[in-house]
């Protein structure tokens, strides 16, 4: 990483021109949204390598699909379950090679390249062993106990907190350590479960909470319902129909939160009310009875958590391609049909 033809997301902010090229290592949050910035400036070829069979794999199916859709729709190259096997500055260009799930390989050549796999926290040789913190197998600080460390009068917070690696999140550990420090009374442990995210994409991407995949991997009985934009009236007032809300909740009477995404115009801003919802560990009937702004994306809220009580004015036995709801229990999916 000679931070000049190969770049991290420091030298990639120095760089003085448009480069005619570049390949991207790692489809994560970082990798995708450089992507789009340099596929948006339509001067520069990009191409995208991750060993997984598609982009943001953290992220459900449905929500990597659009993203993916999108970009490669702006030229980029994605190379799936492509297994990176080295990279070299050459003649004043970087050159890589790939082996292919198929047996064959490619070797390319770009102008740049971006790595994007991931940070190590910068915590060595400042004595923390010699103080007797603990460190995950990752190098990675513990906070043993809301942003202390095992060790009580040390406290660990923002990216070495081994938890949400967000500049807003880092904020607040580091006001609640702070808090903590001089605390006269118990303070309300920091939560984790209804952290706000989003991803600079196109489409825009938010989440807060636990999606659908990550409830398959838990075994988690959930009722899930989705809202295509084409249906919301403010985003065919806008010609923004791309995108989808998706929202989870827990499989029973009570339809408690667990989680959101949404993808499309003004996703950052529609999943606050949901993230305070799970904090609150309430259900969904009072979104229901939120008078929403008209116009607005934000009814696609509205219109989902009525969905699930079925009293939507939405029917999906006629929009069958624009609206879902259905649960998931032991990984089976079974349709709620809503007459």
């Amino acid at each position: 990483m000679d931070e000049k033809f190969i770049l991290t997301s420091d030298g990639i902010n120095k760089i003085d021109d448009y480069p005619e090229s570049i390949v991207i290592v790692g489809s994560g949050v970082i990798g995708c949204e450089y992507a789009t910035i340099f596929s948006n400036f339509g001067k520069t070829k990009v191409y995208i390598i991750d060993r997984q069979e598609r982009i943001l794999p953290f992220e459900d199916k449905d929500i990597s699909s659009i993203v993916a859709k999108r970009l490669e729709k702006s030229g980029v190259i994605i190379h799936r379950s492509a297994s990176f096997e080295r990279m070299e500055v050459i003649d004043g260009g970087v050159e890589y090679e790939l082996a292919n799930e198929d047996g064959t390989r490619e070797i390319i050549r770009v102008k740049k390249a971006l790595l994007s796999i991931g940070r190590i926290p910068n915590v060595e040789n400042i004595g923390l062993e010699n103080a007797g913190v603990a460190m995950s197998k990752r190098g990675v600080h513990i906070g043993d106990e809301d942003t202390r460390a095992n060790i009580p009068n040390i406290y660990a917070i923002g990216d070495v907190s081994g938890h949400i690696t967000l500049v807003n999140m880092g904020e607040i550990e580091a006001r609640h350590a702070v808090e903590k420090m001089f605390e006269t009374k118990p303070l309300v442990p920091i939560s984790y479960g209804n952290v706000c995210k989003i991803m600079f994409l196109t489409p825009e991407v938010a989440a807060v909470g636990i999606n659908e995949q990550q409830c398959i991997e838990k075994n988690i009985p959930v009722r899930v319902v989705k809202i295509d934009y084409s249906v919301i009236a403010r985003a065919i007032a806008m010609r923004k129909t791309e995108g989808l809300f998706k929202i989870i909740v827990t499989n029973d009477s009570e339809m408690k939160i667990l989680g959101m995404r949404a993808v499309g115009e003004h996703a950052s801003s529609a999943i606050h009310a949901v993230g305070l919802l799970i904090k609150m560990n309430v259900g969904i009937e009072v979104l229901s009875e939120l008078v929403h702004p008209h116009p607005s994306i934000v009814e696609g809220i509205q219109e989902c958590v009525r969905m699930l009580l079925n009293k939507s004015i939405f029917k999906s036995s006629v929009f069958k391609d624009k609206l879902s709801c259905y649960s998931l229990v032991d990984g089976v999916r079974t349709n709620l049909e809503r007459l």
